[in-house]
């Protein structure tokens, strides 16, 4: 029987229904009506979804041998340019395999994929309407506000984060019950998360990752993307020992109004506050761990993790990205190559239009300056850069590397 935190889904309800009053979460009409769609359709999908995990001990119980060699894991803060790095390189699908959003959201078991391949199978000798629905899902997830933090695609990689919503036990869901003495510890899993608890999060993790390369014929490397791992990377050391993990950072200028819009959005979502930017004092102390704990925790680990700037990312993605394979020890497929190099070209037409003003925020750049001292100290960060919009990156940055290895 696969892990579901019950009690903690009882528990967060029932204070969403009848201890709100005065709070970011309070029981307004709004509120009401989410929580009545969210649980019915949650309710439904979710005994649709662990009646499936059953068969799948029924028809496919050899899943549970199957290896996750080497599987690699993208972290870092959030809007650092995590997702960007994850869907280049899941684009090379004969080395890697990565979640996608359709089997996230309804298929996460083997048979409900199997099904759905079956009947996508038969839909291409019949005008293919299982194609055509997928492309109606992406139109109107580009016209909503899904797209806001990245654009979103049903048949896209995505962070892996949302299977953990199959066992009620992720950070994810802040946006939805925001609080912080329950449902933000995740956010710290290494720290916050009792250990016995973290071996259960973790085994039902594993097992979702063997559902899913077994699926996928088992033979490819698990990519996984996901910044909230930047706090999990203790448990999964233990869980995978042959992992490796690539970092990246941003300036705190561009990476935190960013984040901070991101949340915000979810929030009032789901939520009614009464204020558009609610918790941004715990987001930045948040910001600052996933800067240095990682830092901390692989300084004497140098093969395990390889830090990366944004700018030198996006400036260079193809050169970025070979280093990556080197050091990893794969090979580079000339259809791959051909990816990078396409993928090179459109990034340098690529111009974001995102503007986050500071004082909306409540914050000033002498505040974020104080509040990210270290941080700017330790990867080098230049702190007027907060000036430049978004798409002005390729700015030469100064050697940080050595100095993260002092720390």
């Amino acid at each position: 029987m696969l892990y579901f935190d019950f009690a903690a889904y009882v528990r967060q309800n029932w204070r969403a229904l009848f201890r709100s009053r005065g709070t970011p979460y309070r029981l307004t009409p709004k509120r009401a009506a989410f929580l009545f769609l969210f649980n019915l359709f949650y309710i439904i999908l979710e005994i649709i979804n662990h009646f499936f995990f059953l068969l799948d001990e029924i028809f496919f119980p050899a899943y549970r041998q199957q290896e996750i060699r080497n599987p690699v894991f993208i972290i870092g803060n959030p809007r650092s340019g995590t997702t960007f790095l994850h869907r280049l390189m899941f684009k090379d699908k004969d080395t890697f395999t990565a979640f996608t959003v359709w089997e996230l959201a309804i298929a996460p078991s083997i048979t409900q994929r199997k099904i759905i391949w079956f009947f996508s199978k038969i839909g291409k000798a019949i005008g293919r309407p299982l194609s055509r629905a997928a492309q109606a899902i992406n139109k109107s997830l580009r016209k909503g506000k899904a797209h806001v933090a990245h654009t979103v695609r049903i048949e896209e990689a995505e962070e892996d984060e949302h299977i953990m919503f199959h066992c009620w036990a992720s950070e994810t869901m802040f946006n939805l019950y925001p609080y912080l003495d329950e449902v933000y510890p995740y956010f710290y899993f290494d720290r916050e998360i009792p250990r016995e608890r973290q071996d259960k999060i973790m085994l039902f993790y594993r097992r979702m990752l063997q559902k899913h390369l077994y699926a996928h014929g088992g033979n490819q490397i698990l990519l996984s993307k996901n910044p909230s791992h930047s706090s999990r990377i203790a448990a999964l050391s233990r869980e995978f020992p042959d992992a490796h993990f690539i970092k990246l950072v941003r300036n705190p200028f561009e990476a935190l109004p960013s984040m901070l819009n991101a949340m915000s959005i979810g929030i009032n979502l789901f939520c009614d506050p009464p204020e558009r930017y609610p918790f941004t004092q715990q987001h930045m102390e948040l910001m600052k761990y996933y800067y240095l704990y990682p830092l901390e925790f692989f300084k004497d680990k140098p093969d395990k993790c390889k830090f990366i700037q944004y700018e030198e990312l996006v400036a260079h993605p193809d050169v970025i990205t070979r280093k990556l394979y080197e050091w990893l020890n794969l090979p580079i497929s000339p259809t791959f190559a051909a990816e990078l190099e396409a993928e090179t070209k459109a990034e340098k037409h690529y111009h974001s239009q995102h503007r986050y003003p500071l004082e909306e925020m409540g914050l000033t750049e002498e505040q974020i300056i104080n509040e990210f001292k270290e941080v700017f100290s330790i990867y080098a960060f230049d702190q007027h850069e907060f000036e430049l919009p978004e798409e002005a990156f390729g700015k030469e940055q100064p050697e940080w590397a050595s100095r993260r290895k002092q720390k």
